[in-house]
C-alpha cells in the first residue's frame, strides 16, 4: 500500500512539474509578445505586425554610459485595393505609476514589469512627438522605421497612432502599433523626468507637420495585449507542487527501504 502511494505521488509530481514547466514557458512567451503588439485591423484599412527593433520591458536599456537610441520598426500592410494616405504620429509616454505604485524610475534592482497595456497606469508624454502623413499604394506593404533617444530612466510606452477625438483610455488616439520599454542606469540623484529627442530614420518621418489630411481615425482600440500574469502564477504553482510530490514520494521510498 505504501509502495503504491509512493509511486502515485512520484508520478503525479512528475506530471504536475512538467505541466508547470510548460505553462511557465508559454506564459513567458505570451508576456514577451504581449508587450509589443500591432493592430491587425486599423480602420479596416491597415494591418500592422508587432513592432520590432527594441528591448521589451522588463528587459532594459542602460544609459549609465550616455543616452541610448531606441529603434521602433513596424511592418504595415494596406488591406485595400486603393491607395491611402494616413496621418500618423510616433510618441513616447513616461509611465509614472502602475496600479497606484510609483514606477517612474524604472524600478532598478527589481524584476521589472511586463506591461499588458496602458490600463492602470498614469503617463506623461515625452517631448518630441513625430507627426507625418504616410502613403500606401494599393495592397502595398511598407516598413515604418522610427527611433527615440532617451537620456532618463523609467518605463515608457511607445506608440504609432492617429488622432481620434473619442480617445483610448483618455489618450485621444487610435493605436496602430505599441510597445513598452525600460531604461535604467541613472545615478541616484538624477531626475527621472525624461528628456527624449526624436530620431527619424524613416524619410517619411523626417517632416513633422501637424497632420492636416488623410484618414481620420475612428474608435480603434489599443492592440490587445495580455501579459499572462495569471498563467505565470499557475505555472509556478504547478512546478512547486509537483516538486513537492516528487520529494514526498522519494522520502516514502527511503522510509520503506529502511523498514
Amino acid at each position: 500500500m505504501i509502495r503504491g502511494t509512493r509511486r502515485t505521488l512520484t508520478r503525479a509530481g512528475g506530471f504536475a512539474g512538467l505541466a508547470g514547466t510548460l505553462t511557465l514557458a508559454g506564459a513567458l512567451l505570451t508576456a514577451q509578445t504581449a508587450a509589443a503588439a500591432g493592430n491587425t485591423n486599423f480602420e479596416g484599412i491597415l494591418a500592422a505586425a508587432s513592432p520590432t527593433g527594441f528591448l521589451i520591458s522588463p528587459a532594459s536599456y542602460d544609459i549609465s554610459g550616455g543616452p541610448v537610441t531606441v529603434e521602433f520598426d513596424v511592418v504595415v500592410r494596406n488591406l485595400t485595393g486603393a491607395p491611402h494616405t494616413v496621418a500618423l504620429n510616433f510618441s513616447a509616454d513616461h509611465i509614472l505609476t502602475d496600479n497606484g505604485q510609483n514606477v517612474s524610475d524604472g524600478q532598478p534592482g527589481q524584476a521589472g514589469i511586463a506591461f499588458s497595456g496602458p490600463d492602470g497606469t498614469t503617463q506623461v508624454v515625452v517631448p518630441g512627438t513625430q507627426s507625418w502623413n504616410q502613403e500606401w499604394d494599393a495592397s502595398a506593404t511598407d516598413t515604418l522605421s522610427l527611433a527615440y533617444t532617451f537620456d532618463s530612466c523609467g518605463y515608457f510606452q511607445m506608440d504609432v497612432w492617429a488622432p481620434w477625438k473619442g480617445g483610448e483610455n483618455d489618450r485621444s488616439r487610435a493605436t496602430l502599433a505599441s510597445g513598452f520599454i525600460r531604461v535604467l542606469g541613472c545615478s541616484t540623484n538624477q531626475n527621472p523626468t525624461p528628456s527624449a529627442s526624436p530620431t527619424a530614420s524613416d524619410p517619411a518621418a523626417s517632416n513633422t507637420p501637424s497632420p492636416t489630411s488623410g484618414v481620420k481615425a475612428l474608435a480603434t482600440t489599443t492592440p490587445s495585449t495580455g501579459a499572462g500574469g495569471g498563467w505565470l502564477t499557475l505555472g509556478a504553482g504547478l512546478l512547486v507542487g509537483g516538486s513537492g510530490m516528487v520529494v514526498v514520494g522519494a522520502l516514502r521510498r527511503r522510509e520503506t527501504e529502511d523498514i
